[in-house]
């Protein structure tokens, strides 16, 4: 039986909604998310099977205890590996579909109130912006501007995150302004953060009747 981690209370798919989250390295940066922690907790397991709940956390921004463990040199290279995979989709993405497509703007595009990216390519300028200039400042590490393309962004940030995880402290841990960040939980986040977004590409995608970049 998996062990899982819930919080509610936070800002993610929803402006006050709640993940379910497994540090198994098989399941490494898997977030499942609903409206409440029972809603997401049945999510969790019609997809991932049975779960026992070991943590359980309130509020936006928070961190398990099992955040403060050191980070492991395998969770790190789990994360490296599925950050390469998945900007390699990012860039399969940009260079596959035409302008209109990834400037489309869907009124029927449900996001957080507080979400400023509705486009595709606002989707993937986001990505970069979380990784380079949200999560690793929020360690207390270097953050980055942007490229002045959204191609050389991708190509830009991915190398500053991978650097930056290949120099990260195992224990490192930083709180202001009411926010936990700690080593481990900005790997777990950056191993779920990209590859939600694309899953969500290419479901509009899907729903626009459009093939996905890749598929098939």
């Amino acid at each position: 039986m998996r062990q899982i981690y819930v919080e509610s209370g936070v800002r993610m798919a929803a402006s006050d909604g709640a993940a379910v989250w497994c540090f198994d390295l098989d399941l490494w940066g898997v977030c499942v998310q609903a409206r409440t922690a029972d809603d997401a907790v049945a999510a969790w397991e019609s997809t991932h099977g049975a779960a026992k709940v070991v943590e359980t956390i309130v509020g936006d921004e928070g961190a398990f205890d099992r955040d403060r463990r050191p980070a492991s040199a395998t969770e790190a290279a789990a994360t490296a590996a599925i950050l390469a995979r998945q900007r390699l989709r990012a860039l399969r993405i940009l260079g596959s579909l035409p302008t209109e497509v990834l400037e489309r703007d869907d009124p029927r595009r449900e996001l957080p109130d507080w979400a400023r990216w509705r486009t595709i390519s606002q989707t993937l300028w986001h990505i970069t912006d979380a990784e380079s200039r949200y999560y690793l400042p929020a360690l207390g590490l270097p953050g980055r501007e942007r490229q002045a393309t959204l191609a050389a962004e991708l190509e830009a940030s991915l190398a500053h995150v991978l650097l930056a995880l290949a120099r990260l402290d195992p224990r490192a841990h930083r709180e202001s302004g009411g926010e936990v960040w700690t080593a481990t939980k900005v790997l777990r986040r950056l191993a779920w953060h990209e590859r939600g977004e694309l899953d969500a590409i290419d479901d509009l995608l899907r729903g626009w009747g459009l093939a996905v970049p890749g598929e098939g």
